[in-house]
């Protein structure tokens, strides 16, 4: 497969990024109760599928989900207005990225996430070795649907069965198989290195 793999797409939340709302939100409430409740109906309700479909915004998400817990109005402000705090690098996907770029492959990023990922990007530099991105707010498309793997492919001409989609959930990489690009379910760096090795991605004799 590798001799016809020249672009490699990945997932944001899960594979570039530890995306784990649910520890965030027992971190920043002491309440255990409180902290559930707010998680719940905030990071795992359906304004925040809406949000990322860049259906509503996320001042709209907190209206809603306050309107549900009025009691808890302040650590629903509180935990949306600072969520990506809880974003963190997923160890050894920089040194993935920085390999695969010095191996000449291009790279590309398709997310389901909110228009706040143009404000936290800047902050992790491996987000610079990218070619493209689409993002789902932004194209009001979310994944699995055909439309948003199709998006990426007209924006920046690329052959299907020329790319690699890597994404921590299976039904998303069913998605990008369903139109013709390859996918690879990821589980953590290290097993997405030693696939990459095991395809023949790496051909340089050392990095």
């Amino acid at each position: 497969m590798s001799l016809s793999i020249t672009n490699i797409i990945f997932d944001v939340g899960g594979v570039l990024l530890k995306y784990r709302p649910k520890e965030y939100t027992h971190r920043i409430i002491s309440d255990p109760e409180e902290a559930e409740t707010v998680y719940r109906n905030l990071f795992d309700g359906n304004e925040w599928k809406q949000i990322d479909g860049g259906t509503m915004t996320e001042e709209e998400g907190v209206a809603r989900v306050v309107n549900r817990i009025p009691q808890f109005a302040d650590s629903v402000q509180f935990a949306m207005a600072n969520w990506p705090s809880c974003l963190k690098v997923n160890e050894g996907m920089p040194e993935i990225l920085n390999r695969l770029k010095s191996e000449n492959y291009n790279l590309y990023l398709l997310s389901n996430t909110s228009l706040r990922f143009y404000e936290y990007c800047s902050k992790f530099e491996m987000f610079r070795l990218f070619d493209g991105m689409v993002i789902s707010a932004k194209e009001k498309l979310l994944k699995p649907d055909p439309a948003i793997y199709q998006c990426l492919i007209k924006r920046f001409h690329l052959k299907p069965q020329e790319c690699l989609f890597i994404d921590d959930t299976q039904v998303n990489v069913e998605g990008a198989e369903n139109v013709g690009i390859h996918g690879h379910h990821f589980v953590k760096a290290e097993e997405l290195d030693s696939y990459f090795r095991s395809v023949g991605f790496y051909k340089c004799a050392a990095f």
